[in-house]
């Protein structure tokens, strides 16, 4: 078991400009971002590279290429949460050596509804693959609790059957000045169903990542984490922390260890 409390640093390359506005986020957690010309300054050892997303599900990373680059030359290690790719993005991302978080979803109604993209559950797999077989580290990132049971038990079997060697989970967290701010998140028993499920059939790392709700659900969450042998988790309870005092802290992004 590993704990994570990163002091990665997170960077939009389109400041707080999003035009995707998916409704569970709607530009929101953008605005904690910094910009590349601030993380150039900053000492950060890691950085986030994320932004707004255009209308095909992308950010604008080739465009950034000059600065990015300037980034590992100071010896700066990047997680790049990329969206969809096109091919100079995948050229650059083998430059800058980067691990990619790569959000995964095998629902239709979530793809087109939610995240307002006019692509098909084929298509994350189709891209999931491109970016594999170009040499790069992919870490599929899970939110579960955005759209109905069923799809959510279908995109944890398509994990299962791609075989990553780490898997990071997360739970729709209701966000504030949001479409879905009303919209309840999956319920424990729910997902502790869908958890086993995904334990028993896929064998790589799992990571309980940041985005998750707070409060008395993420101290059951936690446990219910640690209950079922997850690999690590990220920002764990000050319930959790006490109760494994002597464990390691490891201070950036769960994508990287």
């Amino acid at each position: 078991m590993k704990f994570f409390n990163p002091k990665t640093l997170s960077v939009s390359l389109t400041g707080t400009a999003c035009q995707l506005k998916c409704d569970h986020c709607f530009g929101h957690y953008l605005k904690a971002m910094v910009t590349p010309k601030e993380a150039l300054q900053s000492d950060a050892n890691s950085m986030l590279i994320s932004g707004g997303f255009n209308q095909k599900g992308q950010i604008p990373l080739y465009e950034n290429r000059e600065i990015l680059l300037k980034l590992v030359s100071k010896n700066k290690k990047l997680n790049v949460h990329p969206g969809f790719l096109r091919d100079e993005d995948i050229d650059l991302l083998k430059e800058l050596n980067a691990v990619i978080s790569f959000d995964f979803t095998q629902d239709e109604r979530v793809i087109n509804d939610i995240y307002h993209l006019s692509v098909s559950p084929k298509d994350y797999e189709k891209q999931y693959w491109q970016l594999l077989h170009n040499g790069l580290s992919v870490v599929p990132h899970v939110c579960l609790g955005l759209g109905e049971v069923d799809a959510d038990k279908k995109t944890l079997e398509k994990i299962a059957e791609l075989n990553p060697p780490k898997t990071v989970l997360l739970i729709f967290r209701p966000t504030r000045e949001t479409p879905l701010y009303n919209k309840a998140t999956i319920e424990i028993k729910t997902l502790e169903k869908l958890w086993q499920q995904f334990r028993e059939n896929y064998f790589g790392q799992v990571i309980l990542g940041c985005m998750r709700p707070g409060g008395s659900y993420r101290e059951k969450v936690d446990k219910l984490a640690l209950e079922l042998g997850f690999d690590g988790i990220v920002k764990p309870t000050p319930t959790i922390q006490k109760k494994f005092k002597n464990m390691q802290i490891i201070d950036e992004c769960c994508a990287f260890s």
